[in-house]
């Protein structure tokens, strides 16, 4: 009988936390994915603790990562998002193992742009506003803020991103980047970097929308922080006295101005009804006509948007990025300017005056067999 693959799968967080979000739910879809391929899996995480330096580079996560793979002896490392608590060591311990298991393959899903990027948003901040660099032409300059909170939150990021990858090169650890959507991949290669990309949609996980005549109103599904641009989008439909209802689901540091903005606004009914399971989002979604996404950041493939797509709802979101992105792969969207109050009003207005329900042009790519047949390609098992 042929021996089970060891795999090993390393984040810094899983889809335990409430403060997780789409990349630990892809985190814990992946695990799900290598044991019904066969695996002897093994999870590597961090506690959400760290100090400036641990935050550049954890000598004791790279002593512990060593020691867990040189005990494992995985046939596939599969990273996700590790560069908040783990650092960057973890790749240099990948890289260590490597030198006496070269024949281990490596692989990386890039759930945002943090491998050519100080800010894993691919932005820099002007006076406290984020300017997104160009995914066709990045053009990244040191000297740029990159951190909204304050200028040693930039260094730090900074010094973690140049001692990283342009000292140390631990990218090249990487043997296959996963990418699930076609807007990293292109910064990914407009950046100069030459591993190979596979392209592999996240899966979802919610049911069938229902036949439902009764949709009323706007939903928010997400964290509740600036990059979510939420706070933003309402004041902007508060101030052009746009009528409607928005139901937010999720929490984060901003709910305190959203409740304040509740308690004033007279135009915008805003509910907020806090974190929501995972499994409870079908349920919740689909009482809903559209669903908003105002992100202040390129994204990369959220699944709130590709979820609400599938429960039926037309999706409102800004004209760039990931977002962009995944509505174009439904039927129904709208698009507008962030910039452009009037855009985003006739956006709002046209979504909540449509009465057919949304769905995804390939459903299939978003469903987790082929996740699972994705994977198994880009693990390239048969060569292991």
């Amino acid at each position: 009988m042929k021996p089970a693959i060891r795999s090993v799968h390393i984040a810094d967080s899983d889809g335990s936390s409430l403060e997780g979000g789409g990349a630990e739910i892809v985190f814990d879809a992946t695990i799900r994915a290598a044991h019904q391929l066969g695996h002897d899996v093994t999870v590597f995480t961090a506690p959400p603790q760290r100090t400036p330096l641990s935050y550049v580079y954890s000598r004791r996560v790279h002593r512990a990562a060593r020691n867990l793979l040189d005990d494992v002896r995985p046939s596939i490392i599969h990273l996700q998002n590790f560069y908040h608590y783990l650092s960057p060591s973890v790749l240099a311990a990948i890289r260590d193992h490597k030198v006496t298991n070269p024949t281990v393959r490596v692989v990386f899903t890039a759930h945002d742009f943090h491998l050519i990027s100080p800010n894993s948003g691919f932005q820099h901040y002007r006076r406290g506003r984020p300017i997104s660099y160009d995914v066709e032409n990045p053009r990244i300059r040191w000297f740029h803020r990159f951190d909204r909170r304050s200028w040693a939150h930039s260094l730090l990021k900074l010094a973690q991103h140049v001692y990283a990858y342009r000292v140390k090169r631990l990218h090249n650890a990487i043997d296959v980047i996963i990418s699930p959507s076609q807007l990293i991949a292109t910064a990914l290669r407009r950046s100069g970097v030459t591993t190979p990309i596979n392209i592999v949609r996240n899966p979802i996980f919610v049911s069938p929308a229902p036949p439902e005549n009764t949709r009323e109103g706007l939903a928010f599904l997400g964290r509740l922080t600036p990059a979510k641009g939420l706070l933003q989008f309402v004041t902007q439909l508060e101030a052009l006295s746009v009528a409607c209802r928005l139901d937010v689901y999720g929490d984060g540091p901003q709910r305190d101005a959203l409740v304040d903005f509740a308690s004033r606004s007279r135009h915008v009914d805003l509910a907020l009804h806090g974190h929501i399971r995972h499994e409870d989002i079908s349920a919740v979604l689909t009482r809903h006509r559209a669903l908003v996404y105002p992100s202040t950041w390129l994204e990369n493939a959220p699944l709130a948007v590709v979820e609400a797509a599938s429960l039926g709802l037309t999706l409102v979101v800004p004209h760039q990025g990931g977002a962009r992105e995944m509505a174009e792969l439904s039927t129904l969207h709208e698009f507008y300017d962030p910039t452009d109050a009037t855009s985003i009003e006739d956006a709002v207005r046209k979504a909540l005056a449509t009465k057919t329900a949304n769905k995804l042009r390939n459903p299939q790519a978003f469903l987790f067999n082929t996740y699972v047949e994705q994977l198994q390609s880009t693990y390239a098992i048969g060569d292991t």
